[in-house]
């Protein structure tokens, strides 16, 4: 097909319908649909998973933005260039799944390269969360904050180091400054690593456990302790710093805009319909993010 040259692209996607990121046999994923529209549209026929994601997500775990990059015919990058490139693809892939951003990067590119993540989790969506003290969920945040063995934070995956560097831990707070939840940076994730911080500080918040307990959990991982898994719905992935994708980084960077609203949590059967709305109302945030971004290009 010609010289190719490397393409990193930003993609968001509503995690609800997907098995993950991750293309896996049998099952709905994003790269998956990513690489289908690829091949409908004729840019990578030789080539089974040309794909490749800087991040892994969860099934149901969202995303305002994930970076990808394949390898392109040059001469229909020249052709297309950033908005037509966008068009196409979007053309061929679901409504929950949007390209917002394109740019031409080096040949060795290497989308898991990106040197931080960021996450954000809607705490305030937990059933029964009523905790609103912004200085007492900035304390707990900070525990989790440099560099700790996350052995009981995570899944572990055998070969692959528990030991991970979060950069920041924060509150996330609506127009009022009223908790929504926290968000998270780091260079990298280990499994699960960001929902089980995410049910650590909502039993913290139900007074069943204490700061000690976490404390004492990142100092002796090999003292075995399970805080639980948060849902996964609740989860998004914000932004990624990559080196070599400036343009894509620099549109990446700011905080979720003013949409969301805190308020306590309803419990038993009342939750269900409370969390199908905001739920909707997540979907919103993500969408609008898409919009805007793409209005730009």
């Amino acid at each position: 097909m010609g010289e190719a040259v490397r393409i990193a692209f930003a993609v968001g996607y509503l995690g609800h319908n997907y098995s993950g990121s991750q293309v896996q046999p049998n099952v709905p994923t994003v790269q998956g649909c990513l690489e289908e529209a690829l091949h409908r549209i004729g840019w990578c026929q030789d080539v089974n998973h040309p794909v490749t994601l800087s991040s892994r997500t969860d099934a149901g775990v969202d995303a305002r933005m994930n970076i990808g990059s394949f390898d392109l015919p040059r001469r229909i990058w020249e052709r297309t260039g950033e908005r037509g490139f966008i068009t196409a693809i979007n053309d061929q892939l679901p409504v929950d799944i949007s390209v917002w951003g394109a740019e031409k990067v080096i040949t060795d590119f290497r989308t898991r390269d990106a040197y931080s993540r960021t996450y954000y989790y809607r705490l305030q969506a937990i059933e029964g969360w009523s905790e609103n003290d912004e200085i007492m969920l900035e304390k707990w945040c900070s525990i989790f904050v440099g560099e700790h063995d996350f052995r009981n934070f995570c899944r572990p995956q055998e070969g692959r180091s528990t030991v991970r560097n979060v950069l920041s831990c924060q509150p996330w707070l609506d127009s009022n400054n009223d908790v929504l939840g926290f968000s998270i940076c780091a260079e990298g994730f280990v499994w699960n690593q960001v929902r089980r911080i995410a049910n650590a500080l909502y039993r913290l918040s139900q007074g069943n456990i204490s700061e000690g307990d976490l404390i004492e959990a990142l100092d002796k991982p090999d003292l075995a302790q399970d805080f639980g898994l948060a849902d996964s719905e609740w989860l998004t992935l914000w932004s990624i710093q990559h080196s070599e994708t400036p343009s894509l980084s620099e549109r990446g960077q700011h905080p979720p805009p003013d949409i969301l609203k805190a308020q306590p949590s309803p419990t038993n059967r009342s939750y269900g319909l409370w969390a199908d709305r905001a739920k909707g109302e997540q979907n919103q945030l993500h969408q609008s993010e898409w919009l805007n971004q793409l209005s730009r290009v």
